[in-house]
C-alpha cells in the first residue's frame, strides 16, 4: 500500500484579506488598505506599506489593532475603537448584573437575618431596659413633689399670701425661686389650698405707673417731633429772607451807581 506525501495546505478560510485603496496625504496620494466596521459602517486606514503588503495578514491585523480596531474572524465581525469599547461596556454590565443576581439571595439572607437580630435587640431593650437606660428614663421625667415640699411651699403661701392675692412683691414665680423648688409646685398647692394668683399690689403699682410713663414719654416725643418740624421750617424761611435780603443789597447798590 502506497501512501502519498503531500505538503498541508494551510487553512485559508480564516485568513484575512483587506480592500486595497488611495488615500490623500501630505505627500499626495498613497496606497492604504481598509477596514469597515460591521456595526456602524465607519472606516479605517493604514498605509499599505511594503512590509504589510509582502507580510503575513497577522502583520495587516497588528496595525489595524495599534489604532483600536478589533480585528474578527470575518468582515462582519470587525469592530470600530467606538464600537469596540461599546461592546467591551455592555459585556461588563452584563456580567456585572449576573453577578448581583446570582449574589441577590445571600445578601438578602443576610440582611433579613441583620434585621431579626436588630428587632431581637429592640424586643430585649423595651422588655428589660439595662441600668444606664432606666437612669436615662428617670431623668427625663418630671420632678414629683414629696410630703416634705408640699408642707413647706403651704408654710410659705401661709406668709405671703391672703386676701385671695399675694402680698408685697411675691408671686408663684418669686416663691418658687426664693424656695428653689418648681414653680408648677408652688401653683398647685396655692390652687388647691389658698386660691388664684390674683393681682399683686406692686406689680398693679409698677404697671400703672409704667403705662403712664409710656404715655408721658410718646407725648414728649410727638411733640419733640412737631418742634424739630417748625425748628426746620424757619430755619427754611430765615435763609429764603437772607437770600431776599442780598438780592435787595444788590439792587441798591446799582441804583446809586447808575442814578446816582
Amino acid at each position: 500500500m502506497t501512501i502519498s506525501s503531500r505538503p498541508a495546505q494551510p487553512d485559508l478560510r480564516h485568513i484575512r484579506h483587506f480592500e486595497s485603496t488611495g488615500i490623500a496625504s501630505s505627500s499626495g496620494r498613497v496606497s492604504a488598505l481598509r477596514i469597515v466596521c460591521g456595526c456602524c459602517e465607519a472606516a479605517g486606514y493604514v498605509p499599505a506599506t511594503a512590509a504589510l503588503r509582502q507580510g503575513e495578514p497577522a502583520a495587516t491585523i497588528a496595525a489595524f489593532g495599534a489604532h483600536g480596531w478589533l480585528v474578527g474572524a470575518t468582515p462582519a465581525e470587525d469592530r470600530c475603537p467606538a464600537c469596540s469599547r461599546k461592546s467591551s461596556s455592555d459585556r461588563k454590565q452584563t456580567t456585572k448584573g449576573a453577578d448581583t443576581m446570582a449574589a441577590g439571595p445571600r445578601k438578602t439572607t443576610a440582611n433579613a437575618a441583620k434585621a431579626k437580630v436588630a428587632v431581637a435587640r429592640t424586643t430585649a431593650i423595651t422588655t428589660s431596659p439595662t441600668p444606664t437606660e432606666a437612669q436615662a428614663l428617670q431623668a427625663e421625667l418630671p420632678p414629683q413633689m414629696g410630703r416634705d415640699d408640699r408642707r413647706i411651699i403651704m408654710e410659705k403661701l401661709d406668709d405671703v399670701y391672703g386676701d385671695n392675692a399675694y402680698g408685697g412683691s411675691w408671686t408663684d414665680t418669686t416663691v418658687a425661686r426664693d424656695l428653689n423648688v418648681p414653680r408648677a409646685w408652688v401653683s398647685e398647692v396655692r390652687e388647691a389650698f389658698f386660691g388664684p394668683e390674683g393681682s399683686n399690689p406692686l406689680l398693679d403699682r409698677y404697671t400703672a405707673e409704667k403705662e403712664a410713663f409710656e404715655r408721658l414719654h410718646a407725648g414728649f416725643m410727638a411733640a419733640r417731633k412737631s418742634h424739630c418740624e417748625a425748628h426746620d421750617q424757619l430755619v427754611k424761611m430765615a435763609m429764603d429772607i437772607s437770600k431776599k435780603a442780598d438780592e435787595i443789597n444788590r439792587l441798591g447798590k446799582r441804583v446809586e451807581r447808575e442814578l446816582g
